[in-house]
């Protein structure tokens, strides 16, 4: 089993029980009270010894495992324990110095309880019971804590976590095989063919074009979002929508894909043709719907920052506008008061208006009136100007595609994202 194999976590893998902190009365009662029997079996102790005795018992009955930290109990369940043996109040748990003692009294454990240590019998009895779960599909994840509590119902104490997932890798392993090799049969030569070229390193680049694959996209615009519909079509391109693994559970195809991303071409290639080919059949399959994704939201997130700056813009200029328009109302006013209050029987000509405000004055404030009608009037920039220089009609932008919102810049990419989420459609 290789790292990039290995599943569990750090605390999974040297912290294997979690102790409660947070639990209540019941819990408590349920997972730590001694039975009849239990009290029977302690009372052969020396009293020193009872308390770590009772944790024990508890422990391997609850989690199949000896509990070797066992001042890290909270104190709630050792006062718990303490009541239940009639002991006095006690912070602490004494642990027997001696190893054989201690040994004697694990050993003592697992025979009240009839459990049985993790042998070469048990390793083979479970082999055979996790290699059935593991051709229906079942991750290596869920197997083990199957696993675990499999054991847990034969009365097995648990193997170490590492031990246990190195077993589990081994069987599945032997099993991805067999599925490996089926679909591996069903693929074309021209998809093969197609794979290898992503595996390829072309010339004057560093990088192979699985490697771009798996690269999580930049900041939307117009060249990333064409950057990633060439990607999108030449994943499509492939060949992928005729492949048929029906044997490979939804489930089970997110984890190869999973698995794929975490390899390089280079430990690609050095993996078995059918495990090499079926690994990316898997990553093909789920990187197309997630490059879909990203198109998506990559395509939203644009149109919203454009229509940010389109408002921002308007706004600006809704500022500079109202505040010529407050002068022009001034000068308008003083315009008409001025016409107004003219004698009936003086005839006006334009010298005269001219006298009392500057025909280029006058001329501006219409026009800045005007101006500012027609911005209210719109109340929202009706176009907005791309980068490459197009101005689209905001009543363009929004296409709806079923369930998909599909952002459109005509002349731009929309017409190749629509066909992206109209193919994307038929493999819903």
């Amino acid at each position: 089993m290789t790292p990039k194999e290995q599943f569990l976590s750090k605390r999974q893998r040297y912290q294997p029980i979690s102790l409660p902190q947070n639990f209540s009365d019941e819990e408590m009662a349920r997972d730590w009270t001694l039975l009849e029997g239990d009290q029977q079996e302690i009372e052969r102790y020396r009293k020193s010894f009872r308390l770590s005795i009772a944790i024990q018992i508890c422990a391997v009955r609850l989690y199949g495992r000896f509990l070797n930290q066992v001042h890290d109990l909270s104190p709630h369940i050792v006062g718990y324990l303490g009541k239940q043996l009639a002991l006095p109040p006690s912070l602490t748990v004494e642990v027997p110095a001696r190893e054989a003692t201690y040994l004697e009294h694990r050993q003592n454990v697992l025979k009240h309880l009839g459990f049985q240590r993790f042998d070469q019998n048990a390793q083979e009895q479970l082999e055979t019971w996790i290699a059935p779960q593991a051709r229906l599909g079942t991750l290596p994840e869920a197997l083990f804590h199957q696993a675990e509590n499999h054991l847990l119902d034969k009365r097995i104490l648990l193997p170490g976590p590492s031990v246990l997932e190195r077993l589990i890798m081994h069987v599945c392993s032997d099993v991805h095989v067999e599925l490996f090799e089926t679909v591996f049969t069903r693929l074309s030569p021209e998809l093969l063919q197609a794979i290898d070229q992503l595996l390829m390193v072309p010339d004057g680049e560093q990088r192979s074009y699985f490697y771009r694959l798996k690269e999580y996209p930049p900041a939307p615009s117009i060249s990333s979002i064409q950057s990633y519909l060439q990607r999108y079509h030449t994943v499509a391109e492939t060949g992928i929508d005729d492949v048929e693994i029906h044997v490979l559970t939804p489930e089970f195809l997110d984890y190869l894909f999973k698995q794929a991303k975490r390899y390089s071409t280079k430990d690609l290639k050095r993996f078995a043709d059918h495990k090499r080919y079926t690994l990316m059949i898997c990553f093909l399959l789920e990187t197309r719907k997630t490059l879909l994704d990203h198109l998506v939201t990559m395509h939203d997130q644009y149109v919203i920052d454009i229509s940010r700056q389109t408002k921002n813009t308007h706004e600006k200029k809704h500022r500079e506008l109202r505040k010529r328009q407050k002068r022009a109302i001034d000068v308008m006013l003083d315009t008409t008061d001025f016409l107004l209050d003219w004698p009936d029987d003086q005839p006006l000509s334009k010298h005269d208006i001219w006298r009392q405000v500057e025909e280029v004055k006058l001329r501006s404030a219409r026009k800045d009136l005007q101006a500012f009608k027609e911005l209210v009037k719109n109340k929202f920039p009706i176009s907005c100007e791309f980068g490459n220089g197009a101005v689209v009609p905001l009543g363009q932008v929004i296409v709806k595609e079923d369930f998909h919102v599909v952002f459109e810049i005509r002349g731009v990419f929309a017409p190749g994202l629509v066909h992206v989420v109209q193919d994307a459609h038929r493999h819903v």
